[in-house]
């Protein structure tokens, strides 16, 4: 990917910078969660699918069954199936739409949120143990890295939100 940054628009270097960033991130992510997941999650008594689920519904409360499949990338029928089970192991709840009685959105529960809490804490602490096995200039330098970045994408998604539906939309009538 590098022969792409070499000279250019200075904004679409920025792009490939925002893409190697985010598979990096990705790939961090991936081999650090494959790792711990399975532990944590088999000892709360879920999956990490459902996992993934309860960090969705806790970013984005009251999404509909869509929505939500949608941001999981698994079908809707996949996730009705999983949402079913999570309602029944008392994970998750279905509530009426504020805005549309008609409608059904989902939310995590108390006991899901509770579950999803006692995962981050475990998470960090796992996350904790990688750090401090880091050299001490790596380690500081991480994290004044990481506290940019959530404050720059932090102000990014307050500020995006209808221009992320715009492309959402986009997107769907590309297929």
């Amino acid at each position: 990917m590098e022969h792409r940054r070499n000279g250019g628009n200075p904004a679409k270097q920025d792009g490939y910078r925002v893409v190697e960033l985010v598979n990096v991130l990705s790939l961090f992510t991936r081999r650090t969660m494959l790792a711990w997941l399975p532990e944590l999650t088999e000892a709360l008594g879920i999956t990490g699918d459902r996992f993934m689920v309860m960090f969705e519904l806790d970013l984005q409360p009251d999404s509909s069954l869509k929505d939500l499949a949608r941001s999981v990338m698994v079908s809707p029928s996949a996730m009705s199936v999983m949402i079913n089970s999570m309602v029944e192991q008392g994970l998750a709840t279905r509530i009426p739409d504020p805005a549309d009685r008609r409608k059904v959105v989902l939310r995590l529960s108390d006991q899901g949120r509770t579950a999803l809490r006692t995962l981050d804490e475990e998470l960090a602490g796992r996350y904790q143990q990688y750090l401090d096995t880091l050299e001490a200039d790596d380690r500081q330098e991480f994290a004044a890295a990481a506290q940019n970045m959530l404050q720059v994408v932090s102000r990014m998604l307050a500020r995006s939100v209808p221009a992320d539906e715009k492309l959402i939309r986009e997107s769907e009538d590309l297929k």
